[in-house]
């Protein structure tokens, strides 16, 4: 097998990839893992990706109350490391599987890759795992991280989540030697774009209305949910910010071929010099 870097991939072989796990594995809860795995949802429907996902967290089921379809809710277990494992057993049925934990199952997660060596097997399926990760300004916290990228190395993909809602700053983060050991890995940076408080209140309020949970993407496309025009634009907006962040990153995210079919949505175009202040107004007479 080709050990040769490709710069183009961020795998350290040049193998198509085939499936995708992604997981985030962290110790500690509401950093926004739930939100941002939504918002990938979302991402990965809108781009044809045939995906799976399960849902560990017995405490929110955030998850799979929003995607009911096509997220599998899996009770809490006496030995939670075979529910792991039986999601890694069928990662080959998905173009990406993707796992939602709850709060303190990173190491259980590790074990179940460990037990199993998930990396190996992966490998030889055409499989790969992406992990992410959520940088926090605590002690704790980043050393949790670095035991996790210090287990895995490079035998897995890492995506760095920046989430400003939850996290305001990652100082601990910023030129750190952890920043640099999963740089040197060819980690993806992905900033989640903060989405106002309004409007993630407004849509709570539609929730209880209708005693359920309503996933972004319904709450914009179902006139039933009756969401506020207002709220609903800026729930579009903040569903196209976080598409283009996950087609900046889509090679860690997505199967080798369906990275390659993305096409990066333009950007909001900055105001031009033509349209600096004054433009196209006539000061002939005022001189």
């Amino acid at each position: 097998m080709n050990k040769t870097k490709d710069p183009t991939s961020p795998t350290a072989d040049t193998r198509e990839i085939k499936h995708r796990l992604i997981v985030p594995i962290q110790t500690r809860g509401n950093l926004g893992k739930s939100t941002e795995a939504i918002a990938r949802c979302h991402w990965m429907t809108e781009r044809g990706i045939d995906w799976r996902g399960y849902d560990l967290d017995c405490f929110n089921r955030t998850l799979s109350s929003n995607y009911p379809d096509k997220v599998t809710f899996i009770p809490q277990d006496p030995e939670p490391e075979g529910d792991v494992i039986q999601i890694l057993r069928k990662v080959a049925r998905a173009e990406v599987t993707i796992i939602d934990p709850a709060a303190h199952m990173n190491q259980t997660i590790l074990r179940a890759i460990e037990q199993v060596q998930f990396t190996k097997f992966a490998e030889a399926g055409y499989a790969r795992l992406t992990v992410l990760v959520f940088p926090i300004d605590e002690i704790s916290d980043m050393e949790d991280i670095m035991r996790t990228v210090v287990s895995l190395r490079d035998t897995v993909d890492w995506v760095v989540v920046r989430n400003p809602a939850k996290i305001p700053t990652t100082k601990f983060f910023a030129g750190s030697q952890l920043e640099a050991r999963l740089r040197s890995y060819n980690a993806a940076f992905l900033t989640l774009p903060v989405l106002m408080g309004i409007t993630r209140r407004h849509l709570r309020a539609c929730e209880a209305r209708m005693g359920r949970a309503i996933s972004p993407s319904e709450a914009v496309r179902n006139p039933e949910i009756k969401m506020d025009l207002v709220h609903r634009c800026l729930l579009e907006d903040w569903l196209k910010k976080t598409q283009r962040e996950f087609d900046a990153i889509a090679a860690h995210l997505l199967p080798t071929a369906k990275a390659a079919s993305i096409e990066m949505q333009p950007s909001p175009r900055e105001t031009s010099t033509a349209e600096q202040r004054g433009a196209g107004l006539n000061f002939t007479e005022a001189s």
